[in-house]
């Protein structure tokens, strides 16, 4: 037993032999009563809307608080604190409730007087926090609610205050919901809301029941700037371009349509957040956003905590369907670096690359949902049309598809046929017992021999590709794999491929990679002129990858290369199931520690003693809880490690499984162009050099009016000026 345990054990038994023979109780006295003085008194008061209507309860509750404490003999008036039009669920969003709890801090206010409890604070903590709050001042500062006649000082007051507020709160919270379900059966029956858009004109038109309803009207002078962001952003100008030509041409922004205030400049943001409405295109996405804690009001968006409704041709267009498709595609990736107009995808239809993607590292224009339904498609996994037009594609969530928007719930993913070597890994780890023909085929591992981690073996010379969230690179030793030979003066010489052409096949998880000519769309400079390997920034094309693959993206992969070589012709293949996985290291982890950060099992520093105990209800000796859980925690977080950091085991995995037979009998023309799927939706030229003319025209036209507007108000101050002097 250690000096700890001896201890606590000594002071358990100390504590049993207290009997409290000699302790005598003084019996408390009352607290004196506070000295009789005049309380500083303020009144609050609050409606939750700006309506007309509520200013008549405003201005009662001001007049009847005032005249109350005038009246009081004791209580002197120090004014009326008033929040109109603000939410009673957050005190923080309450300008005058604010300012009233600072000078009650500072010794202002003595008393505070409001009608309800609910008037006050509709949130629990809020209400309950600031009550304590005051109550803690010396002197304590005191809330009378009128309502309720309820005054926080008395001692029975808490119990009181916390049931009231309680009520409070859910009360508020029951309109929340309310408010939420009217919403749900307006939009399941189609019944949008119009908020103002620059573009479009509210108007409202007959329902055909007897009513109005309001409708969205082109606005044929604001439809011009519309028009012309897309056609610009489509022909390969970026956001910012557009800003600075729609302020150079003084067309006016989408606040006037909100706040009234006019405004003529633009930013690149403002260009990009107009041009992701799907209005525009005649379409209408319901609840983008929702409000999921009604205490903050705080809204987010809706990656389906709560259903969306989404309504094409609900309202005539400015930009066809096919135009605002491809703009979304082109913004989603602005961010990645992409520069230019519309990237159509590109794939192989033919040949040993059947199915395989050509992969633009800056283009997020597809999901991954795209790449799959793609290479189903030419690799004949699954019935479709490759051509696919932008015009019937239903892109509302910012060029992206919504979950179960199509009738066959989105894009089935097909997966490959495993390997027997694979199915057995896969029985294994799903618990299952292998077939016999599997059990056959299992590998079989001698005694006294392990399988070790690829890290402790040097791999300097190995091809092979390594992926981060942020980019890839390839060895050298890739690059010298493509070297060709050509003819010179002198004879024969290598030559380096210092452009490559990088392919995806989602479906078998491979990539390929071959040579091609610096003008290639997809053209990825990956060496330099001495052969060395460049790092190539990508995050667009690796968040597509890591999802593709479902990779973490807290670790980096690397997957060596197999060469494949017929008549002069070299192409690299990467089994992207053959992987070897690290954690990507922090530069402010590695500060400070020479920890192992590759660790699989953290241990967790205890004491010696440090352990659970239970007191059984008719024996008071103790007995110690064992953690029987502890080894299955440590086993899980053990295959967690080997699934992060490996891919198939080495001994069970085959690098030329998924392969394509380009041996010397089968299919070879791996250099087969990619088709391409659709167009680039460019517009011409002619047509947005017209607009901005037009546009140039209608400015310089209306500086001439107010020019002139301005000298004739200018002449008729000089003549009255003129009949003032002669009177």
């Amino acid at each position: 037993m250690s000096e700890r345990t001896r201890a606590k054990e000594a002071l358990r038994v100390e504590v049993n032999t207290y009997t409290g023979e000699n302790v005598r109780k003084i019996a408390a006295t009352n607290a004196t009563a506070q000295e009789d003085r005049i309380l500083r008194v303020a009144a609050y008061c609050r409606v939750s809307t700006d309506d007309i209507d509520q200013l008549v309860s405003i201005e009662l509750q001001k007049n009847n608080y005032r005249d109350m404490i005038k009246a009081n003999p004791k209580w002197k008036y120090v004014g009326t604190y008033v929040d109109d039009g603000f939410s009673g669920t957050n005190t923080e969003h309450r300008p005058a409730f604010q300012l009233m709890m600072k000078d009650a801090m500072v010794g202002k206010i003595d008393m505070i007087i409001t009608k309800s409890v609910s008037r006050f604070a509709r949130n629990l903590l809020d209400c309950i926090g600031w009550v304590r709050k005051l109550k803690e001042r010396d002197p304590p500062i005191q809330v009378f609610f009128e309502q309720e006649h309820l005054n926080t000082l008395d001692t029975t007051s808490n119990i009181i205050l916390f049931v009231l507020a309680m009520v409070a709160e859910e009360e508020s919270h029951m309109k929340s919901e309310a408010m939420l379900l009217s919403l749900e059966w307006r939009f399941s029956r189609g019944r949008f809301l119009t908020p103002a858009l620059l573009g479009y004109d509210r108007v409202e038109v007959p329902d055909g029941f007897g009513g109005h309803r309001k409708v969205l009207r082109i606005n044929d002078e604001e439809a011009m700037t519309v028009r012309l962001m897309y056609y610009m952003l489509l022909n390969g100008r970026s956001t910012q371009e557009i800003a600075e030509t729609l302020t150079d041409l003084g067309r006016v922004t989408g606040l006037r349509k909100v706040t009234g205030k006019v405004n003529t400049r633009w930013t690149s943001t403002v260009v990009a957040v107009t041009m992701r409405n799907e209005r525009y295109c005649g379409d209408v996405l319901a609840r983008k956003t929702w409000t999921p804690d009604f205490h903050n009001h705080k809204s987010v968006r809706n990656t389906g905590g709560k259903n969306r409704y989404y309504q094409s041709g609900h309202h005539e267009p400015i930009v066809t369907r096919a135009q605002w498709n491809a703009a979304q595609r082109i913004l989603n990736s602005h961010s990645f670096g992409h520069i230019g107009g519309y990237l159509p995808m590109r794939v192989i239809d033919h040949g040993a690359l059947t199915g395989y993607i050509s992969i633009n590292r800056s283009w997020a224009g597809y999901d991954a949902d795209e790449y799959f339904r793609v290479c189903n498609i030419a690799m004949g996994l699954m019935d479709g049309e490759l051509e696919v037009d932008l015009e019937t594609e239903y892109l509302p969530d910012g060029g992206h598809r919504l979950p179960g928007l199509t009738e066959d719930g989105g894009i089935q993913r097909i997966a490959r046929v495993l390997t027997k070597a694979e199915e057995a890994v896969k029985a294994q780890l799903e618990g299952t017992a292998p077939s016999e023909e599997q059990q056959e085929a299992a590998p079989q591992i001698r005694i006294g021999f392990q399988i070790v981690s690829g890290s402790m073996f040097s791999h300097a010379f190995d091809p092979y590709v390594k992926f981060t969230p942020e980019g890839f690179s390839f060895t050298s030793t890739c690059i010298s794999r493509l070297m060709r030979s050509g003819m010179r003066e002198g004879g024969v010489e290598m030559q380096r491929q210092l452009y490559v052409e990088v392919l995806l096949n989602p479906v078998e998880r491979m990539l390929a990679v071959r040579p091609c000519a610096p003008d290639h769309p997809n053209a990825i400079h990956w060496a330099t002129d001495r052969g060395k390997s460049r790092w190539l920034g990508g995050k667009a094309f690796c968040s597509i990858l890591y999802e593709i693959l479902e990779w973490d993206a807290a670790y980096s992969y690397r997957a060596p290369a197999t060469v494949r070589t017929r008549n002069n012709e070299t192409i690299l293949f990467f089994d992207l199931d053959n992987y070897v996985g690290v954690p990507i290291r922090k530069k402010q982890d590695l500060e400070g520690t020479d920890a192992d950060q590759d660790a699989p099992v953290q241990e967790v520093i205890r004491h010696e003693d440090t352990r659970g105990i239970f007191y059984g209800a008719e024996d008071d000796e103790p007995q110690e809880v064992v953690d029987t859980e502890d080894m299955e925690r440590r086993l899980r977080e053990l295959a967690e490690y080997e699934r992060r950091h490996f891919g198939t085991p080495a001994f069970e995995h085959d690098g030329d499984v998924r392969l394509p037979a380009i041996d010397d009998e089968g299919e070879w023309d791996v250099m087969a162009e990619a088709r391409v799927l659709g167009d680039d939706h460019r517009v011409d030229e002619s047509i947005v050099e017209a607009m901005q003319e037009q546009m140039l025209e209608a400015m310089i036209a209306a500086e001439g009016a107010a020019g002139s507007s301005g000298a004739v108000s200018d002449s008729n101050a000089h003549d009255d000026g003129e009949k003032g002097g002669r009177t």
